[in-house]
């Protein structure tokens, strides 16, 4: 079902009432014009919003902290802090990210209590992107600039006015809690929103098409056929290895376990964000390092977005925000390690049958 605004209310008042009760995350803009993303104990009017485009901060640390304290060696998890909260302004790259953290974290061999509870606390109002920064290139990786599926509530802003629609179980009951604010959205509200869709899609597919991008390439065996290309290195020349890549990524996962003693003296166990561009990342216990070179990182890095997860998972593990471009000290650019990588695996394949 499509509900819209029911009169008199506004879309303040909707959202005000969405976030009754609830630990609120929404959306400020900043001075530098970049979207933030806060807490507070309700939505807030003039000073919350539902955004254009996605925040600076990547919506994985809603659900796995830089740094947490995960208690003694010897104790169960510390669990049941974990407040009800609902998240506002949610992009589809960071929604569509939740999916890599779901298969690590959720169906592997081990179910993650720390991730999980935040998971199930957790209610997420996605909203379609209504513009685009330069370093949005989604169309490049099989995504869009909307959400499809994996949300509980979604607001599609239009000249028309708002279309919402409930993604799932726990969103439609959310709505129901609130009918009185809704009425059924019409059909030129609906035809409203899928222009403005495709508006917005035709745009962002031109972002990434300038850059060499083409949406519906086939970036896995770009990256296969180019493992043996010079671009590792030559990319890893610009590299200074701070790891602000993996840390503002929506998809990267990797953490380091740090066991050590608290302030009172106690055995304590710490879980923080690791990088696999850092030298010691894959060292072994006994001094060994399959990947001691920078460019064996680079590439590593790579090689698990864009080839191991479709062959696990059947998708890229990498969503197109371009928050890596942006965060990258080196001013590497991956949109434009793709297009070497296509590139360079054509070439080095050429005649072969294999490109």
């Amino acid at each position: 079902m499509s509900w819209t605004v029911a009169e008199p209310y506004g879309l303040d008042d909707v959202l005000t009432a969405l976030g009754a009760d609830r630990l609120v995350y929404a959306l400020e803009r900043a001075q530098d014009g970049e979207y933030r993303l806060v807490s507070a104990e309700s939505w807030i009017r003039g000073q919350h919003t539902l955004g254009t485009y996605r925040p600076t901060q990547p919506l994985k640390s809603l659900f796995f902290r830089p740094r947490e304290n995960l208690g003694p060696w010897d104790e169960p998890p510390p669990l049941g802090a974990q407040p009800d909260r609902i998240v506002f302004g949610v992009k589809n790259c960071d929604l569509s990210a939740l999916a890599i953290y779901d298969h690590v974290f959720l169906e592997g061999g081990y179910r993650d209590p720390y991730y999980a509870e935040a998971r199930e606390k957790t209610i997420l109002v996605t909203t379609d992107c209504t513009g685009c920064l330069d370093v949005c290139f989604c169309p490049a990786v099989g995504e869009q600039p909307f959400p499809v599926q994996g949300y509980d509530i979604n607001f599609s802003p239009t000249p028309l006015g708002a279309v919402i629609e409930g993604g799932s179980e726990r969103g439609d009951a959310v709505l129901n809690g609130i009918r009185e604010f809704l009425c059924p959205a019409g059909e030129d509200l609906i035809a409203a929103r899928e222009g403005r869709r495709a508006e917005l899609f035709a745009e962002v597919s031109e972002n990434a098409t300038s850059h060499g991008l083409t949406p519906g390439a086939d970036l896995r065996a770009a990256v296969e056929g180019a493992f043996e290309s010079d671009l590792w290195e030559d990319f890893a020349e610009d590299c200074v290895e701070c790891g602000a890549c993996n840390f503002i990524c929506c998809t990267c996962h990797c953490f380091l376990l740090s066991d050590g003693h608290d302030r009172d003296g106690a055995t304590a166990r710490t879980r923080q964000w690791d990088s696999c561009l850092l030298a010691n990342f894959a060292r072994t216990a006994g001094g060994g390092n399959p990947r001691h070179r920078r460019a064996q990182r680079l590439r590593n890095r790579f090689d698990k977005k864009l080839s191991y997860f479709p062959q696990v998972l059947g998708r890229y593990a990498c969503d197109g925000c371009g928050r890596c471009t942006e965060a990258c000290i080196g001013k590497i650019d991956i949109r434009h390690v793709l297009k070497r990588a296509i590139d360079d695996s054509h070439a080095l394949h050429a005649g072969t049958g294999d490109d």
